[in-house]
């Protein structure tokens, strides 16, 4: 066997646990120095002095236990007794402290400085039989004595403070002094706490953990802290096969030491009952709680050195933090790691793909190795790294990757385990040294911040697809290591390695998150995007505000967008006009798709959904796949471009059709060269364009320009967007209109008359609207509802809670919550104040679809000035509102 495996195969306990470690004379881990601190001493002294009038109380409380007061007494009078020591402490602790389980290990060595270490231990064997309880009606401490009757057996004074500082004291003690007080303690063993304290304080007495392990457990022994005592205390691997099933590890927040202290004495035989707690997800824990649970189970398991061991950690990959844990191991035991990763790297898992990157990246860093796990080792390590690239030589590798510097990253940012990098062109590699320095330069990336000349310049020399993968690659890695749910620089990294690429998909996880838990990636995400100041990035942005469903993620992405727009000088509706993408199609709106033989045009219907024609101009469902006889690298690529554009017109289009749909119901306006440049002449929106009637206003008064006024003073001329981008009247006029004045989409109540003209127009031309704009349902209010601040038109009507959650697509947005988390109406804020839908039951919060349906209250209006009187509403938003009210009663009917 070789020196290597020899190393392996030994018990190392590592230096970082020595704090936390339980001392064990004669144990795997050297003793350390110590006894009683003379500081700690004169502390008690005082606060005894102090304290002695308040104690006394406690001992002459009616509710006492006598035996308990009758020791304190005689302890406080300069006798000696050891129960009577324990009950002082007791007091005098939970009165200066006034917590019910405080302990001070600061006693341990007064007790020990005062009457010897013997006397100490008897005492710390009584410490956790004495409860201190506080007595409501009185509003004083009184004193009871634990016995195995009581439901829950607790060890606060030995399981913290004093408990470790009384083992440390015998651990280090002479072997006189050591024999006497394992002699006394042998008198403080009636109780089964008792033993169990005992064999936590002198656990080189096996022969009485064995009788703790003969004992048959009471009902309560998982909700006590009997396990935690236990675990410290064993030192055999019969004992732990006579425990059975009582040898797990319980969830508890004291478990590092636990863990350590086990290890420490009982070594490999410990790894089952790891395993298993590690797969024992506690799902009722805080995160941070259940965080350092895990870390203490992984860092046990990782000290380990055997195969067995390693399987453990290997069979969770996928899960929080095992990937970091993975990874120190892979660095301890390499040839280990060479032996047994090839078990679980094959298949498409989660788990195989973490599996197969971690035994490349051993591989990779320490290739001399490969010979000492076996020809598996061998033959799993050329499958991973069959088809990678050759790795680039020195000279063509970037600056600032040639030389070390910067943070190191953290373990589980493996640069083996992450995708290759290549340079420009693809036929070379970053080599595995220059990729670690990468990562070291993407540990400075904030949301914020841009790279600096060097790593920009390095950046900018890499192929930016693989680049891509290689970023989202590393943020995949943080995500399995279960690392604090702020990303950081993991996430922040894709502003500089990720492109529009990136952009897209972190919009997506926005968009598809669904509840509140977890939720700090995706809006950390969102400063990402910000960050990036991209089109792509904003638009992005623009589509959570939009879709997302987590009120936090969409009032982030509005707040950002706000301040993006400022920056640019404009208001955020603005904004999203310049936002809206080309996809890359041609000026007439259109896309080439060339299979070499054959050719196929793009087009697209009312509702943004993209269609192809063939060359004899017949409309085809959809479109073929290549074939034998196509070009072998054109017709995959345009397959691919068409899927691509299918995909993200399908993102798109929904909001977009939207968008247009509440700019008509809001009456919104744009100059005319706006009009132009952002709609006509955009080669995805002109297809919506075209389908719909618009109105042009020349700011002046009077005249009806074929629609008549509108209303405010303005003329008013209606047209429509002929195929060849010409403008036409109702009477299919060309028309040319100034480039002064704005523009907006017409509202029926605009076109008055003419809506039969123009509907006469489109039905000639077969022009299928992209949302109700001529048959659009107009109303009115009545006289009495104008001076009216309620409506009661849709009052008492039960509809589908869906169907009111879905007003949110059309601007209403549901109001603060009330008592209980409930919100028990829906808002929107239109031209002349704010509508309110009030409902019953509402809905909560976190739940908002929780009731199936809902009863539709008053409708009410407020508007800047008082008395709040629907009047204020002009004609098209009066119309707007009662039409959702339509609606929403047509659904309840």
């Amino acid at each position: 066997m070789s020196d290597q495996l020899r190393d392996e195969d030994v018990l190392v306990i590592p230096d970082a646990w020595r704090d936390e470690l339980l001392p064990r004379r004669g144990g795997r881990t050297p003793v350390p120095p110590a006894e009683p601190e003379a500081a700690e001493v004169e502390r008690v002294r005082d606060a005894l002095e102090t304290g002695r009038p308040a104690v006394e109380a406690v001992l002459a409380h009616g509710s006492t236990d006598r035996r308990l007061a009758e020791a304190g007494g005689a302890y406080l009078r300069g006798e000696p007794d050891a129960l009577g020591a324990a009950v002082v402490a007791v007091v005098e602790t939970r009165i200066r402290t006034a917590e019910a389980y405080a302990s001070d290990g600061a006693w341990v060595d007064f007790l020990a400085a005062e009457h010897g270490l013997a006397f100490a231990a008897r005492a710390s064997a009584e410490f956790d039989g004495i409860r201190a309880l506080w007595h409501d009606r009185t509003a004083e401490w009184a004193l009871s004595a634990v016995h195995d009757g009581w439901t829950t057996r607790r060890a606060p004074w030995t399981l913290n403070g004093s408990g470790r500082r009384m083992r440390a004291l015998l651990a280090a003690a002479g072997e006189a002094e050591y024999a006497a007080a394992v002699e006394g303690l042998a008198e403080h063993r009636e109780t089964r706490l008792q033993r169990l304290v005992v064999s936590y304080l002198v656990p080189s007495r096996q022969d009485w953990v064995d009788e703790c392990c003969e004992e048959p457990a009471p009902r309560d022994y998982w909700a006590s802290d009997e396990p935690l005592l236990l675990w410290c205390a064993l030192g055999s691997e019969a004992q732990l096969a006579r425990l059975g099933p009582l040898a797990r590890f319980e969830r508890d927040t004291r478990l590092r030491p636990v863990v350590f202290t086990a290890i420490d004495g009982l070594g490999a035989a410990v790894a089952p009952a790891l395993a298993s707690a590690l797969h024992d997800e506690a799902g009722y824990w805080e995160p941070a709680d259940e965080a350092e649970r895990r870390r203490a189970l992984l860092e046990g398991l990782g000290a380990l050195p055997t195969d067995d061991a390693f399987r453990f950690v290997a069979e969770a990959l996928g899960r929080p933090q095992v990937l970091a844990a993975a990874a120190e191991m892979c660095e301890r035991f390499p040839v280990r790691a060479l032996r047994v990763l090839p078990e679980f790297s094959g298949g498409t898992s989660e788990r195989a793909r973490l599996a197969a990157g971690l035994l490349n990246a051993c591989a990779r860093s320490r290739p001399e190795l490969l010979g000492l796990a076996g020809d598996g080792a061998r033959t799993a390590v050329e499958a991973v790294q069959a088809g990678m690239v050759a790795e680039a030589p020195a000279s063509e590798v970037p600056a600032a990757l040639r030389k070390a510097g910067g943070t190191a990253p953290p373990a589980w940012a493996l640069p083996g385990a992450l995708p290759q990098v290549l340079l420009k062109g693809g036929e070379r590699a970053l080599p595995l040294a220059a990729t670690g320095r990468l990562v070291e330069a993407l540990t400075r990336a904030t949301p914020r911040r841009r790279p600096n000349a060097a790593v920009r310049e390095a950046l900018d020399a890499l192929d930016p697809r693989s680049l891509f993968e290689f970023g989202w690659g590393l943020l995949g890695l943080w995500r399995a290591a279960g690392e604090p749910e702020r990303a950081g620089w993991a996430l922040a990294q894709l502003g500089w390695t990720g492109g529009d690429e990136a952009a897209r998909r972190l919009g997506a996880m926005a968009r598809s998150w669904t509840g509140q838990e977890g939720v700090r990636l995706p809006l950390d995400g969102l400063d990402v995007l910000a960050g990036s100041g991209s089109d792509v990035a904003l638009i992005q942005l623009h589509l959570v505000a939009a879709k997302a469903k987590p009120r936090r993620l969409k009032k982030k992405a509005v707040k950002l967008l706000a301040t993006a727009a400022e920056a640019r000088g404009l208001t955020p509706e603005q904004l999203g006009d310049r936002l809206v993408p080309d996809f890359g199609l041609d000026a007439d709106g259109g896309m080439t798709l060339d299979y070499g033989p054959r050719r196929f045009t793009v087009g697209f219907d009312e509702q943004l959904r993209p269609y192809v024609v063939d060359g004899t101009g017949k409309p085809r469902k959809t479109l073929p796949k290549p074939g034998a006889k196509d070009d072998r690298e054109l017709a995959p690529a345009a397959y691919a471009a068409f899927a691509g554009l299918k995909k993200d017109v399908r993102t798109a289009a929904p909001e977009q059709i939207r968008r247009l749909e509440r700019a008509m119901c809001e009456q919104r306006r744009w100059e005319t060269g706006e009009f132009r440049a952002l709609f006509v002449e955009h080669p995805l929106l002109w297809h919506i364009v075209r389908r719909l009637v618009w109105l042009h206003e020349d700011g002046g008064a009077g005249g009806d320009g074929g629609a008549g006024g509108d209303g405010d003073g303005r003329k008013a001329t209606a047209f429509r967007v002929a195929e060849d981008r010409t403008l036409a009247d109702a009477a299919d006029e060309v028309l040319s209109l100034p480039e002064t004045g704005n523009v907006r989409i017409a509202h029926p109540l605009h076109l008055g008359g003419a809506v039969r003209e123009w509907g006469d127009l489109f039905g000639d031309y077969e022009i299928v609207q992209p949302f109700a704009q001529l048959g659009r349902p107009v109303y009115a209010l009545t006289a009495e509802e104008r001076g009216a601040a309620v409506l009661d038109r849709a009052t008492g009507a039960t509809v589908p809670t869906g169907q009111l959650l879905g007003l949110e697509r059309q601007g209403w947005t549901r109001d603060t919550a009330e008592d209980g988390g409930v919100q028990h109406a829906l808002v929107r804020e239109v031209p002349g104040g704010t509508v309110r839908i009030h409902v019953s039951p509402g809905f909560p919060v976190m739940a908002p679809a929780s009731w199936a349906e809902q009863t539709i209250g008053a409708v009410s209006v407020r508007t800047p000035a008082a008395p709040h009187r629907f009047a204020a509403l002009d004609d098209v938003t009066a119309s707007e509102v009662l039409l959702t009210l339509s609606t929403l009663t047509d659904a309840a009917a």
